[in-house]
Order: C-alpha cells, then structure tokens, then sequence
C-alpha cells in the first residue's frame, strides 16, 4: 500500500473511534459507584491544561473537583468548555497551596502550566500526598527536575510526566521494527523536524490584573511566556523533548555523547527564543541525531513533523504520530523511492496499564494521536486507583529533558556541550 498524504485520514470520525476503543477495552470495575470517583484538580487551565483534563475525565469515575488558574479568560473558557465536565462547578483558586490544604478529597493533581513553575507545583502536590501528572518538559532544570524525582519517592505516590508518544501504540511497532526486527538494519542517522506555518505568539486580550505577584512583569509575559527564556526555553524543550525521547528510545534507549546547536530569531517582536533552531547529537554507537524546527513553513516532505530513521539497508518514517511509512533500499540508489505504510495492527496485541489493546481494537483508531493523549490520561487514572508505573515515569521524563537542556544550551551559546554520565538517572 502506497503511502497515504498526510490529511488523508479521517479528521471527522478520528476522536470518536479513539473513545470507541478505549470504551470497548477500558471499563469501570463492577461495583465502582460515583462515590469512587478519582477527585483531581487543575492547575493552569490553559488550552493544554483544559485538553488532557477533558481527556482525563473520559476515563471511568473521574471527577474535575478543583482548578487553579490566574488569568480570567482562561478560567472562563474552562466553565464554557462541553469537553471538561464539571468545570462550571469546580472550586477556583489562584494559589495551589491554598487548593491543596483546603479540597481534603483530591488524589490527584494535573499540572499543564509555564515551563518553569512544573516543580514547584510538582514538589508541593506531591508532598501533600497526591498522584502528579504534569506536562512536558518535565522541569525547566536538571535541578528542578531532581527535585520532582525525590518528592515523587518520598510521597510514594505517581509521578508522570505527559509525553504521549509513551502510550501510544505507534511507537510501540516502531520500536519492534526497528530493534527487534531490524527492518532497516543498522541505524546510521535519525531526522527529528518539526515545522509549523503558525507561529507561538498569541494576542493579548486587555485584562485589567496585576500579574507581577505570581512573576510576570506584564500581561504579554504571561500568554506568551514561551517567547521569554525566563519561562521556558523554547522549541528545543517544549517540541524537541517529545522527539529525543523517541528518538532515542527507539535506538535502544541509547544516549547522546555531545550536541552542538544554532537558532535564529526572525521575528522581530522582541522574543528571546528562536524561532528556527536546529540541535546535531552524537548517540552511542556513532549515530547523528538532527532536530529542526521552524515557524515559517510546513513543507518537510509532505509532513509537518515526525522522525525519519535512516539504515544501512533502508528506512523508515513515523509522521505526525499517526502512520509508520517503510522505504526500501534502491540496488540502484537512483530515483524516488516509493513508501509502504504499515499499519499498527500488525503489532497484535498490546498492553499498557490496566488494559489489552487487540489487533481488532487497534484496527479501528484512525488517529492515534488523538488516542494516545486519552490512553496516558486512562493509564494515569488506572495508576492512581491501582498503583503501579505509568508508560511515561518521572524517570524517563527527567532523561527526556537531558539532551534537550543542553541542546538549548549549545543553541544559545553557539558551541559543543559534552553529556555526562552522571547527569541521567
């Protein structure tokens, strides 16, 4: 089968096919009242925030009881969003400490905020007994990401970080092709792009509120703190993370030995991060690893983003974490190449935390973005009802940001970085 365009699939029927699959595999535990509810709160209900709280309250008796949030708009779209049930009743607060020590019933906490609140948010959740779920990066340090790490082992309790690509099928088959098969023989070079005709910066509405108390000199640094390395430290970490991680888990878990990095800033609005940056690693075994990203264009071979492996005997492209396109080696090395999809099915059967997805179940996901944000969510829920470990540890979260610190380090500071042994857990 030649291999599909990138907006072929089936937008419109995709989410409900996802639920379908989890509905049909994933079910309340006979007996379980709404009195068993999982009681979680909220804390920063932005876009991303109000997205995996609506995907967290798919899973069975699952209850929004409290939200944390500063800025008015955002705390009003939440109450008007259909896809967060509960919203408009939930409790509101604009310090989360003030929210821990007073909802006496919570056991879980989501945290989807700037980049360098994630620990403190963390630590403090987690040292009140909660299960965390917090957004990637997992912290905007290695310090502060030590820090989750300890508190997580203290409380006992779970700590997942949400990188999706951890629960989803998808790369569960590429990981089997790739090290168990060996399908496209030895790995020489992976490309990790990313590009995006749409850029960061969002408008500012006029809210009449003083945000300096929480660290935010001006309305603009709060919506768009992704532009400030005060708050985060751009593409690098907010996108890269995502792709290091699978990049070098489906190596073999392998690690990078040195970076070097460049970036450019072409919008001339007075940010601080680029908007076009490029990180080169060296991986064990001698394999280079490229990220790219950019804001200008998306025209990346047909895709907007995704990780084309390259072998010795051929190669193979997992894009916009929906497809796994296989390319043959020409004996001529002459021409383009035609790709084969191969579908996720083929995997069989699959298990993650609490539940069995069969060959049958993944035949019918048309997207598997859309079901991989609900199985972490389902997986996060199942580890706060029955303990365990998540598909995406605090462990792996802290290895994700390793080369993605540093590569931001090698960007701004235009030269090679060494890793150190010592710096992974």
């Amino acid at each position: 089968m030649s291999s599909p365009h990138r907006r072929d699939f089936l937008k419109t029927s995709a989410a409900a096919a996802a639920a379908a699959v989890l509905g049909s595999s994933v079910k309340a535990k006979e007996g379980e009242k709404a009195s068993d509810n999982i009681h979680f709160a909220l804390i920063g209900a932005g876009s991303q925030g109000s997205h995996i709280a609506g995907r967290l309250l798919q899973a069975p008796n699952t209850k929004l009881t409290a939200v944390c949030e500063i800025f008015p708009p955002s705390v009003e779209n939440l109450k008007k969003n259909p896809n967060v049930k509960g919203a408009a009743e939930a409790h509101y607060y604009e310090d989360w400490n003030e929210l821990l020590t007073k909802e006496k019933d919570l056991q879980a906490v989501v945290i989807a905020l700037p980049e360098h609140t994630h620990k403190d948010a963390a630590v403090a959740a987690l040292k009140a007994g909660k299960h965390v779920f917090c957004e990637k990066p997992m912290a905007y340090s290695l310090e502060q990401g030590r820090e989750m790490l300890a508190a997580a082992k203290e409380s006992g309790k779970t700590l997942q970080i949400g990188q999706q690509r951890r629960s989803s099928p998808l790369y569960y088959l590429a990981y089997k092709l790739l090290q168990k098969d060996n399908k496209i023989g030895e790995i020489l070079r992976v490309d990790a792009f990313w590009d995006r005709a749409q850029d960061w910066k969002r408008p500012v509405p006029d809210v009449k509120k003083d945000f300096t108390p929480w660290g935010f000199p001006t309305t603009d640094h709060l919506v768009n703190w992704r532009l400030y390395r005060k708050y985060g430290h751009g593409l690098m970490t907010e996108n890269g993370t995502h792709q290091m991680d699978a990049s070098g888990w489906l190596l073999g878990n392998k690690k990078p030995l040195y970076v070097c990095g460049m970036g450019a800033i072409r919008y001339k609005d007075k940010r601080e991060t680029h908007d076009i940056a490029s990180a080169e690693y060296l991986y064990e075994g001698d394999t280079v690893v490229r990220f790219t990203q950019d804001f200008h264009q998306n025209l990346n071979f047909g895709w907007e983003y995704g990780e084309l492996f390259l072998g010795s005997d051929a190669a193979l492209r997992v894009t916009e974490e929906q497809h796994i396109v296989f390319y043959p080696k020409r004996k001529d090395n002459k021409g383009y190449r035609e790709g084969t999809e191969i579908k996720v099915s083929d995997l069989g059967t699959i298990e993650f935390p609490g539940a069995t997805y069969t060959a049958d179940d993944l035949a019918k996901v048309t997207d598997f973005r859309t079901f991989s944000y609900e199985n972490e969510m389902r997986i996060f829920a199942h580890c706060v009802r029955n303990g365990g470990q998540p598909t995406c540890t605090g462990q792996i979260g802290f290895n994700s940001i390793v080369p993605t610190i540093l590569g931001t380090e090698a960007q701004f500071g235009k030269k090679y970085v060494d890793f150190d042994a010592k710096m992974w857990v």
